[in-house]
């Protein structure tokens, strides 16, 4: 498989299968918004409940997705969106976004999840630029203030993980939980940085500039580990590492969104430092990560010196864009391949011939894992589409 080929190959599915099968059978045409789980054989859980990010990313999806294919089912689809996001998910009297919501939008969990806030950040910046939403636009910076004011730990700096609706903190209240001491995570912060970069492309103010460089920079030393590069999974309060565990989803994925961070800060400084972790890291997941069969591990547990039994869809996305990333940095071969055989593994083995979409997870002989979903809180396109959005915006020429 050529570049070329990366390149046919997302346009089609992009076209052709994913968003495909998310335009056909995830709008709820009765309470508007999206379903909120819909099962392998593509049928709807009508009961399940909203997750703030899936809203959010489906907003980020649908506006990224319209820059490319102009196509007006895409530009109604991340209004619709919108809309619910804002309608139901948005907290008007303290501000931010709900966890979750019923299908109707009533609000069921009020708690206020850094990560999903983030998410929100990351889906109307994206809406406000593609679509030129003011509305949008001050909505998302509305998000970071209550943010900054509210979660942000003046002392050790980064960000708490829950708050009460009020934005009174939670401690140990987060999405991923191992240990009672871990009060920050990777994961959040990476995506945090990811929603105010996007930002700041539209919204070039000296605070929100200066605070992308204050959470490249804690990604940079505090989070990613010197000694092996690859980023340290749960951190304490004041960024003590609570477990050896590998994520090596995140750190092929974090070793590609920091250096577009950098890229849209744009300062010399920031470019450099952050090339080169980027690139240590893309080698750390190439000699560490890569399984016999040519996807991308999930995990690696470090006391147990073993990798997590299954696959996930959103690693392999995550491999393809890295090691290209890592390509294009260092013109290395390896890493040119590496992205290939990436892809080709989601060819191999996450696309389902049958139904359409795409398989949530693989046992590692490359069957589906049975009673999953195709959409679910975490499972949406985000990662897939953004992986072919990705491919056709760095191969197009």
């Amino acid at each position: 498989m050529s570049t070329k080929k990366l390149l046919d190959w997302a346009k089609q599915d992009l076209e052709s299968n994913l968003m495909k099968w998310w335009t056909t059978h995830t709008p709820d045409d009765k309470n508007g918004g999206f379903h909120g789980i819909v099962g392998y054989d593509n049928t709807p859980d009508t009961s399940a409940p909203r997750f703030i990010v899936l809203t959010a990313r489906l907003l980020w999806t649908y506006s990224a997705l319209y820059e490319i294919s102009k196509d007006d089912r895409h530009k109604a689809l991340a209004t619709r969106a919108y809309d619910y996001l804002v309608k139901h998910h948005h907290d008007k009297e303290h501000g931010g976004f709900y966890a979750y919501v019923s299908p109707t939008g009533t609000v069921t969990n009020d708690r206020k999840f850094t990560y999903g806030n983030a998410f929100a950040v990351y889906g109307l910046s994206e809406y406000a630029r593609v679509f030129n939403s003011d509305a949008a636009k001050k909505l998302a910076a509305e998000t970071v203030n209550i943010m900054d004011t509210h979660i942000w730990d003046v002392e050790h700096k980064g960000y708490y993980e829950t708050a009460t609706r009020d934005w009174q903190y939670l401690p140990n209240v987060i999405l991923i939980q191992e240990d009672p001491k871990n009060e920050k995570t990777m994961n959040t912060h990476l995506h945090v940085l990811e929603a105010y970069a996007n930002l700041l492309r539209i919204h070039d103010t000296k605070p929100l500039r200066s605070k992308v460089r204050q959470l490249l920079y804690i990604m940079l030393n505090k989070v990613v580990n010197h000694e092996n590069w690859h980023f340290n999974y749960f951190q304490t309060r004041d960024w003590t590492p609570t477990t050896p565990n590998l994520s090596l989803g995140h750190d092929i994925e974090g070793s590609w969104l920091l250096y577009e961070a950098a890229e849209i800060l744009n300062e010399p400084e920031a470019l450099a430092d952050t090339r080169k972790v980027c690139v240590n890291m893309a080698r750390a997941v190439y000699d560490d990560g890569i399984a016999e069969s040519g996807g991308i591990y999930t995990t690696y547990y470090y006391k147990k010196r073993q990798y997590s039994q299954d696959l996930s869809w959103w690693e392999q996305c995550e491999g393809v864009i890295g090691f290209l990333n890592a390509y294009t940095l260092t013109r290395e071969e390896k890493f040119l391949t590496a992205s290939i055989a990436a892809l080709e593994f989601i060819d191999k083995y996450f696309i389902d011939k049958k139904y359409g979409g795409w398989y949530a997870y693989i046992s590692q002989d490359g069957q589906p894992r049975p009673n999953w979903h195709k959409a679910s809180p975490f499972m949406c396109p985000y990662h897939n589409a953004r992986m072919s959005i990705e491919l056709i915006k760095r191969l197009r020429g």
